[in-house]
Parts: structure tokens; C-alpha cells; sequence
């Protein structure tokens, strides 16, 4: 008995040994290879749905292999000051102060499509400025890049966005 104890007792810390090896060859590391972040830039005027009373403008980006899990933010250009772009985040609501109107931008978006609304306490289509030649960025961002719902980026900031998701500015996809 005493000479059966020791290899007992061996056999079971080399069953404990063999199972703790995680340089195994049967295990599969899962790498998000079909989708991308990235930044498509479009120029429009909206358009007018009727039955659905809404302004909007639609832009397909199933082609950039969105999956159900990523996220599109979308911001809008403001302004350029000293050469370069202000982008502002939407949903926006813009208030004029001096004349009282107000104008809300927002959006929604599938694997497929962004869709972009414009609405107002007044007939938009009458302020070229906000429904006229309008340029939004959408930035595409795979749920892998989404750490936690408490990320240290301000998503409000469109170059903290570039910046924190390592997206490369200069390779946006503009379409007109």
C-alpha cells in the first residue's frame, strides 16, 4: 500500500499539470476580421418623405461590413474656423436665440443604413443653412473597440473619437 500511494498521488498532479498547458493546438482565438472602423464623409441635401412626414437623408454603409453589434456615430460639420472643420455630434438641437426657432438633427441605424432627420419649430426647407448641402461624418465603430459602457472617450468630440479609436482621418470615404 505504501508503494501505491505515491504513484496515486503523482498520477493526480499530472492530470492537474496536463490540464493548466494553454499552449494546446485545438484552441481557436477569435479575431473580429470582417468589420472595420472607419469614417465616411457625405454632402446633401435632405429629402421629404411624405407618408412618413419626416426630412431625412439615407446612406447605405452595408458594404463596410457592419454587423449587428457596431455601433455609428454621426456628427455634423458646424463650422471651419481657422481652416479647420468643427464637427458637432448629433442628436443636436440648435436654438436661434433672436428669431426663437429651433432645429433638431438625429439618426438612426441598422447594419445597412444611417439615416439621418432634420426637423424645426418652423418650415426647415426655408433655412438652406441647416436642410441645404449638409455634411455629416459617420463613423464606423466594430463592438470590439467598445470597452465598457464608461469609456474614458467624450464621444461628443469627434477628434477624441478618431483619435481613441486609432482611426486613420486621412482615408475618409467621402461620397457626394
Amino acid at each position: 500500500m505504501r508503494k501505491f500511494l505515491p504513484i496515486l498521488t503523482l498520477a493526480f498532479a499530472s492530470l492537474f499539470i496536463y490540464s493548466c498547458d494553454n499552449n494546446t493546438d485545438d484552441e481557436v482565438q477569435y479575431v473580429d476580421n470582417d468589420t472595420y472602423s472607419g469614417v465616411v464623409e457625405i454632402t446633401r441635401s435632405f429629402q421629404y418623405n411624405s407618408g412618413a412626414n419626416k426630412h431625412f437623408i439615407n446612406q447605405q454603409i452595408g458594404q463596410y461590413g457592419m454587423q449587428d453589434s457596431d455601433v455609428a456615430l454621426v456628427y455634423r460639420l458646424k463650422s471651419v474656423y481657422q481652416g479647420n472643420d468643427v464637427w458637432e455630434q448629433i442628436p443636436k438641437t440648435i436654438y436661434e436665440v433672436t428669431t426663437g426657432r429651433e432645429v433638431d438633427y438625429d439618426f438612426d441605424f441598422t447594419k445597412n443604413d444611417v439615416q439621418i432627420y432634420v426637423s424645426g419649430n418652423f418650415d426647415v426647407t426655408t433655412a438652406p443653412n441647416y436642410y441645404s448641402n449638409q455634411t455629416f461624418r459617420i463613423v464606423l465603430v466594430p463592438a470590439g473597440f467598445l470597452k465598457s459602457a464608461n469609456s474614458p472617450v467624450d464621444h461628443s468630440d469627434y477628434n477624441a473619437v478618431i483619435k481613441y479609436y486609432n482611426i486613420d482621418d486621412s482615408k475618409v470615404v467621402k461620397i457626394n
